[in-house]
């Protein structure tokens, strides 16, 4: 994309960058930072599904803080990438989060500190489309 020469590039978030050659560059020298570091980038993939966890749900209670990450596929995935055991990879990546401002406690309950608006809870009450009804035959 970026040898195409844009003259606007329209990301999927955040503001529309102002010069698009040198937004792709910064975006090749990170993917290529993930690259050269493949527990890194297990690392900055698991801290980012947790936070947009914590987004979607509105944060989650603290008492669930270890074992909500700890049941999710994506954990157990990432913690065998990285052989360490899933409550051992969910305890670091609970503290480092709240050490480093990503992740906040409030009200008893952990929240992503980066603004964002939830989703609301019914939306997350829909079946998954293995469960749909087959379609009407035509």
């Amino acid at each position: 994309m970026a040898d195409l020469n844009p003259r606007v590039s329209l990301p999927s978030h955040g503001p529309i960058p102002s010069n698009p050659e040198a937004a792709f560059a910064v975006a090749l020298r990170r993917a290529q930072r993930l690259v050269d570091d493949p527990a890194g980038a297990v690392w900055y993939g698991a801290r980012r599904i947790f936070a947009f966890a914590l987004m979607i749900r509105d944060g989650i209670p603290a008492d669930e803080a270890e074992p909500y990450p700890t049941a999710r596929t994506w954990l157990t995935d990432a913690a065998r990438l990285l052989n360490v055991t899933p409550e051992a990879l969910t305890a670091e990546l609970v503290t480092t989060m709240l050490r480093s401002g990503a992740v906040v406690l409030r009200d008893g309950r952990l929240h992503a500190a980066a603004g964002h608006t939830p989703v609301a809870p019914e939306a997350l009450r829909v079946p998954y489309p293995r469960a749909w009804p087959a379609p009407e035959p035509r």
